[in-house]
């Protein structure tokens, strides 16, 4: 595929799943951001392995309206 994405035996050999379903399973349960394709593959940008603390974010804001 590309240097960004996993390839699609790189995505078999981090998950030890082949089906795109079990494939997102596992990747959600590792905390690793992954979209399915059209073509039912599943798509992980390398960038989520490399830097994981990068991409997470805080607590979302809390709005004054919605403090009572």
């Amino acid at each position: 595929m590309s240097e960004l994405a996993l390839s699609d035996q790189e995505v078999i050999d981090l998950t030890h799943y082949r089906r795109a379903a079990e494939q997102l399973r596992a990747l959600k349960a590792m905390g690793v951001p992954a979209i399915r394709l059209h073509d039912n593959t599943v798509r992980v940008l390398r960038m989520h392995l490399i830097h994981p603390a990068a991409m997470t974010t805080g607590p979302a804001p809390v709005r004054k309206s919605a403090r009572k």
